[in-house]
């Protein structure tokens, strides 16, 4: 394939007339989400047009994960049916960006010749030119060896892929941590936070412009955000500046280490009271020899001691985290030491991963791999178990009154309505099925009284005034 010619700088911006159509494809995690909020804000301030279907579509730009292998297939999956509507006459031209691209770089360039366009995570300066280029046939890359956050300062151009009362607001990219089992340090680099002011500023803008009652804070490691700019964390004062947002009712943080959980920033959530009394923190494992092959430089005496003064602290917190069961070397006696430890800690919200044999991580040469079927039967074993606690954490819910914030009518019930209480993130967690006699707007917040409780899903009805 011919090399094409080097991309500027900077992209200037085009008058804004229209350019033609683009669709978006967002896949993986709501970081990627927000960089897909952003390439549709730049593409439509140079006059591209927006729209929600694929076919028909003069350009399809897909943002990709390459996290695990599951998200690489997927990704891979997409943008083969991608090019299939583009041979037949349904899109003119293909644009592949994120991670995939960015992981993979010249490989996916050599073994997809009928894709248009790369963008690799440092691509938001120049997805305007790639785009344009991309409709006229170059075949144009934007490829740097060091990501850069796209939005450090300024107005932030962003078309909204949430519903309007609730946004994710990414404070940093990169990671400092070293994980043995992850790629993303070599993906996006090391831990690049934005300033203070500009993250601010970028969640006024999305509270009184968009409409945002809820914002979700998210980064790689949001416990390190500003170590990089200011030598310290600085997670618990960015919340306390958020929390004075007029308008903004629900803050939640997600995507903490456990290392990070500091008292400073157990105070920050449960001294503001628009803080959600919720966390997300990634333990991984809890057996002290898994952990240190991990590198998460943590030993379950101090996750329990951290768990403890979170709970001590904020009495009522749901913690969400995320385990990776069959990494190399774990036996069968550290996975009961882990089992044990999740009966003792009884998070309220958890997501589980087989481990995932990702080359360019140290753990890909470990010796010890685990046999995929005893991946398979360890991860059954675990979600068994809790199903059982998140059904049980549900049940105490039952006969309480608790704030919703409406999501969605009822596809089937009229009468019926999909929201969250401030212990349910979007996407990954439970929801509340609401019975009500009048309407419910997205981004009303109701009082429910619950009735009924699943697994992971609460039933119950609005409390009259």
């Amino acid at each position: 394939m011919a090399t094409p010619p080097p991309l500027p700088a900077r992209s200037a911006p085009a008058p804004a007339r229209r350019a033609g159509t683009v669709s978006l494809i967002s896949l993986g995690c709501p970081r990627t989400l927000v960089d897909s909020e952003l390439y549709l804000g730049r593409l439509q301030r140079v006059g591209f047009q927006v729209v929600d279907a694929v076919e028909g579509s003069d350009t399809v730009l897909i943002n990709t994960c390459s996290f695990i292998q599951e998200s690489i297939q997927e990704s891979i999956d997409t943008i083969l049916r991608a090019v299939a509507l583009k041979k037949q006459g349904k899109v003119k031209a293909v644009v592949v960006g994120g991670c995939l691209v960015q992981r993979f770089k010249q490989q996916l360039i050599a073994e997809l010749p009928d894709v248009d366009g790369f963008v690799g995570v440092d691509g938001f300066e120049d997805i305007e030119t790639v785009v344009q280029r991309a409709l006229h046939g170059e075949h144009p890359e934007s490829l740097r060896s060091r990501p850069r956050l796209p939005h450090r300062g300024g107005r932030v151009a962003r078309t909204p892929l949430t519903p309007a009362h609730y946004a994710y607001l990414k404070i940093s990219e990169g990671c400092l941590k070293g994980c043995s089992f992850c790629v993303i340090p070599k993906i996006k680099g090391p831990l690049s936070s934005r300033p203070l002011e500009a993250v601010v500023e970028e969640a006024r803008q999305l509270v009184e412009e968009r409409g945002a009652r809820e914002l979700i804070v998210v980064g790689q490691d949001t416990s390190d955000y500003g170590v990089d700019l200011y030598r310290r964390p600085r997670t618990p004062e960015l919340l306390g500046r958020l929390a004075r947002i007029a308008g903004l009712r629900w803050i939640r943080l997600l995507y903490c280490h456990p290392r990070g959980i500091s008292d400073e920033l157990i105070q920050a959530i449960r001294d503001e009271p628009v803080v959600c009394k919720y966390l997300d923190m990634a333990i991984e494992h809890a057996d002290d020899a898994v952990l240190a092959r991990m590198n998460r430089g943590i030993t379950q005496a101090v996750l329990r001691e951290r768990i403890g003064a979170l709970r001590a602290e904020i009495p009522g917190i749901a913690l969400r985290t995320s385990i990776i069961v069959g990494f190399p070397g774990e036996t069968d006696p550290a996975f009961e030491r882990l089992l044990a430890f999740l009966r003792e800690a009884r998070f309220e919200r958890l997501g589980a991963f087989t481990y995932s044999h990702e080359e360019g991580s140290a753990a890909f040469r470990f010796p010890d791999q685990v046999p995929d079927a005893v991946k398979q039967e360890r991860f059954d074993r675990l979600m068994r178990l809790q199903q059982e606690i998140a059904a049980a954490v549900n049940a105490r819910a039952v006969g309480r009154t608790c704030e919703v914030l409406v999501d969605e009518p009822d596809p089937v019930d009229p009468r019926q309505f999909v929201g969250r209480t401030r212990a349910d993130c979007p996407e990954v967690d439970g929801v509340v099925y609401v019975r009500s006699r009048a309407p419910l707007a997205p981004g009303t917040f109701v009082p429910v009284r619950i009735t009924d409780s699943y697994e992971y899903d609460l039933v119950g009805h609005v409390v009259e005034a």
